[in-house]
């Protein structure tokens, strides 16, 4: 399995300038219904194929706050030299009672990722995703990942590829950490 435990980690409120959330597995009991959620996670959680693809959630006093499903690819040998980041939502920042939900989400993800994946050279992509347009400047601006031009995700549906290298995951992962506070374990 390629998870990294349970974490408890530093947010923001609109009151207290730190407080902790949980960042852990998702299970099918975490799958959203609600209208606040664009994306059917219901309806995923019963097509994923959960060998190597994995959901995690970031939740803020028991309130579902954040998604992100990832896959690890390994080589024929098994031996995992990558992860892609396949879909990551939030509540909108108006209903959202902490910040940030979507750095904690990809720090995670990358974090599986350094911590799983064999890697040769510091230059090599070691996190993917394609970014739908509206996100664009999230990924390249705020998570601050390299960004590789246009795609096409579905037929008719364009989007943007990013990616980061060994070096880019782990300047993310320790940026996360001294911005918001160093993450705690609570289970493996």
């Amino acid at each position: 399995m390629y998870l990294i435990g349970a974490y408890k980690v530093h947010v923001k409120t609109p009151t207290v300038t730190s407080a902790l959330a949980r960042l852990e597995p998702a299970e099918e009991a975490d799958m959203p219904t609600s209208s606040q959620w664009s994306f059917n996670w219901k309806e995923l959680w019963k097509r994923t194929d959960f060998e190597n693809q994995y959901i995690i959630k970031l939740s803020y006093n028991n309130i579902l706050l954040g998604l992100l499903r990832y896959d690890v690819y390994s080589n024929e040998e098994g031996i995992p030299y990558g992860v892609e980041i396949l879909q990551l939502e939030s509540v909108s920042k108006q209903t959202a009672l902490v910040a940030p939900v979507g750095q904690w989400l990809v720090w995670y993800a990358t974090q599986v990722a350094l911590t799983f994946c064999f890697f040769d050279k510091y230059d090599e992509t070691l996190v993917n995703l394609d970014s739908l347009e509206d996100a664009i400047s999230y990924y390249k601006d705020i998570i601050e990942m390299k960004p590789l031009g246009w795609v096409t995700i579905a037929p008719g549906e364009d989007g943007y590829a990013f990616e980061f290298d060994v070096t880019g995951a782990r300047y993310f992962c320790e940026r996360q950490k001294t911005r918001y506070g160093y993450p705690e374990r609570i289970y493996p």
